[in-house]
């Protein structure tokens, strides 16, 4: 269970990242929706009824379904809709009218028959044509069963007709025996039994045949089968279409739901095979390197915006508070400062290390000069080694004349190793990804650290850039994660380790814990 949520979880935060991505698709498939709906033309719908004599009394009511949904079956065959097709103007084959024709059944004994076509006369002619269509198959069908019943009915009179005329011959042969023999005799006797056997063969015969006239008559009458008997009780309907709005609203609401199936998973497929980091804690445990701060980046993307960064920086309150708590993180003697006490008159050296193409994340170390500037401390901008992705900086950095300030406190530079004075030293550094590689003096006592923005970076790119950095006498010592994710409600600064040991208060106001969560019992232990 605790894996679905997880899982439900992730996928709904891979579809919150894509916010706009929906939004815009759900408004394209609203759009396409209803101009389908408007640019094709109105469907107009007329329907017909046909009534089925009812079933006789004593028929059963499985026989009865049996026999709607046959004739349901009947009125969909190409032997009622290819006639009915061939009976409207323009003609239309069995397959088109079985395409604009749908027949339904709403009580046992009658037929709704719906036509549909591109104006009310052709949806009304169709209707009309399917309904005398479906009555005349019956009619033929019925005409065709009589037939072959007065066929029958005509070839067994003639073969009774035949043998009573043999009885009655030999009625005639034996009374004529009779009349010249003694009525004791044994002659007499078996002629007499004769006549009789004879005399109740021709009184059978004489009711066979008789029955054979009754049958005769009623198949001659045409009542053969109750379903001759059917009629239209209602021609075709006046033709009417759906109104142009709702047609278009409908359509409009299938193009969203379409839009938003398809584009949902693809966005989820895609966001599962991602391999860039992009929560906090992601980023610490690719490196094994906790986060030191989050930051909001202002990426100029012209060397006018770059030296208008340096010059004019200024973080809203959120972003003012955390450059502030960094600052202080990265104080000597301020307590959990990351960096040891520098030598007497020497600044505090912090080394920010980024990827190459990473802007944002280049915009770390420049935002960090100009806050501390604006503070109040003397700070040195460095751009420490170069990179094609931030030749605007390099551009604007070298553009600023020799001891001039950007802003008052500030001071830029385009080499490394210069005079150290002044109260911080701030060297950026941007490196290849794929082959990382520092080209940086080590100074004692400095900070480092690798500024990454959220989902910019693989795991792979984070520790080629670690190995190439602890080869070169720069362990990275902090991280610093760029515009993370609004979502992101991890923080990055435990290890993997200690957050399995870290109290998580119960789920619930009634202090039930969630699987995995510590107890409250628990939890006083730890803490004592």
């Amino acid at each position: 269970m605790s894996e679905q949520v997880i899982d439900l979880r992730s996928t709904w935060a891979i579809l919150r990242r894509r916010t706009g991505v929906l939004v815009a698709a759900a408004a394209l498939g609203a759009a396409g929706g209803a101009a389908t709906a408007y640019v094709q033309p109105p469907a107009y719908t007329s329907t017909s009824m046909v009534l089925l004599p009812s079933a006789s009394p004593g028929a059963s009511s499985s026989a009865s379904s049996h026999s709607i949904d046959t004739q349901v079956a009947i009125a969909q065959s190409q032997a009622v809709l290819g006639p009915a097709g061939q009976a409207v103007t323009p003609s239309l084959s069995g397959e088109q009218v079985a395409r604009l024709v749908t027949v339904e059944s709403p009580t046992s004994d009658v037929l709704d028959i719906t036509a549909t076509g591109t104006t009310p006369a052709q949806a009304e002619a169709l209707a009309n044509a399917v309904a005398k269509a479906e009555l005349d198959y019956l009619k033929n069908a019925a005409n065709a069963l009589s037939d072959d019943k007065k066929s029958a009915l005509n070839e067994r009179a003639a073969t009774l007709k035949g043998s009573l005329d043999s009885v009655n011959q030999e009625i005639k042969a034996a009374q004529t025996r009779i009349g010249g023999e003694s009525p004791t005799s044994t002659a007499g006797r078996a002629d007499a039994a004769a006549l009789a056997e004879l005399t109740a063969q021709q009184a059978s015969l004489v009711l066979q045949l008789d029955q054979i006239d009754k049958e005769s008559a009623a198949a001659a009458s045409g009542d053969t089968t109750a379903a001759a008997n059917a009629t239209v009780i209602q021609q075709a309907s006046p033709a009417e279409r759906t109104p142009l709005v709702l047609r278009m609203a409908l359509a409009g609401l299938a193009g969203v739901g379409l839009d938003l199936f398809v584009v949902a998973g693809v966005i989820v497929v895609a966001g599962r095979r991602e391999r860039s980091l992009r929560s906090r804690d992601e980023i610490a445990d690719a490196v094994g390197i906790p986060v030191l701060a989050s930051l909001r980046s202002r990426a100029p993307k012209s060397v006018a915006a770059w030296t208008t960064l340096l010059a004019a920086y200024s973080p809203d309150n959120v972003g003012m508070w955390t450059l502030r708590q960094l600052l202080r993180m990265l104080t000597p003697g301020h307590p959990g400062s990351i960096v040891t006490a520098a030598p007497e008159s020497q600044p505090t050296h912090v080394v920010v290390i980024t990827l190459a193409g990473d802007l944002r994340a280049l915009a770390t170390g420049p935002q960090l000069a100009s806050f501390a500037a604006s503070t109040g401390l003397r700070t040195r901008l460095v751009t420490a080694q170069t990179h094609d992705s931030g030749d605007r900086l390099w551009a604007a950095c070298a553009g600023i004349p020799t001891e001039a300030q950007p802003r008052p406190g500030l001071t830029v530079e385009t080499r490394p190793g210069g005079r150290a004075t002044g109260d911080l030293a701030v060297d950026v550094v941007v490196i290849d990804r794929v082959r990382p590689v520092l080209h940086l003096p080590r100074v004692e006592g400095s900070a480092v650290l690798l500024a990454v923005t959220a989902a910019g970076a693989t795991a792979d790119e984070l520790a080629r850039v670690a190995l190439a950095a602890d080869d070169a006498g720069h362990p990275i010592d902090r991280l610093l994660v760029i515009d993370a994710d609004p979502l992101d409600r991890t923080t990055g600064r435990l290890a993997p380790a200690e957050r399995a040991q870290h109290v998580v208060l119960p789920s619930l106001m009634t202090g039930s814990e969630v699987a995995g969560e510590a107890t409250a019992l628990e939890s006083r232990r730890r803490l004592r």
